[in-house]
């Protein structure tokens, strides 16, 4: 992503317009000691904290995503599940991957396994370090709760809401982890 000018200071819209300037170093230094360093170093504490507390940890690291592929995006096969659930090899486990499959499948989504999207959030002291880190994206294809013409919530976004949160609780139930 970070070719895109998609990284982790984007300089590029999804359409690939500009959107900020190429940053100096100095000022690159500036941004990620503001805001990206601060929240990696909190999660990072959080998840310790959960280690320690617990002897594991599970991410649920959630996003959304268009109906359409967007400009920026390689896979344009058009394969758009209602929920895609991102997993990383060495920090999702199969029972937890089947856990958030089986639980959102029952919940009534079409659920697509790393499509569009793969991958999971895993802070670095801990990526391929501590298998007690587990790690799950969900990304929620948006038109499930909004008018994407509009950026409208559709009537239904509280009942989809109460619906997802079941099912998230119901697949880390059903792996050992409490919430």
């Amino acid at each position: 992503m970070a070719a895109r000018g998609m990284g982790v200071i984007y300089t590029k819209t999804h359409s690939g317009g500009s959107l900020r300037a190429e940053l100096s170093g100095d000022e690159r230094s500036s941004y990620l000691a503001r805001w990206y360093q601060p929240h990696h170093a909190r999660l990072t504490a959080r998840v310790a904290a959960a280690i320690k507390n617990h002897n594991k940890a599970l991410i649920i690291d959630c996003h959304s995503y268009p109906p359409e592929p967007l400009p920026y995006e390689t896979d344009r096969s058009g394969d758009r599940p209602e929920i895609c659930i991102g997993t990383d090899a060495s920090h999702t486990s199969k029972g937890t991957e089947s856990a958030f499959v089986t639980a959102l499948t029952r919940a009534g989504y079409e659920v697509g396994l790393n499509v569009p999207f793969s991958g999971a959030l895993v802070p670095v002291p801990f990526y391929k370090h501590d298998v007690r880190v587990e790690s799950i994206m969900i990304e929620v294809r948006r038109d499930l709760y909004m008018d994407v013409s509009t950026g409208q919530r559709q009537a239904n976004f509280k009942d989809q809401s109460a619906t997802l949160q079941k099912a998230i609780s119901a697949a880390m139930r059903a792996c050992g982890y409490q919430y």
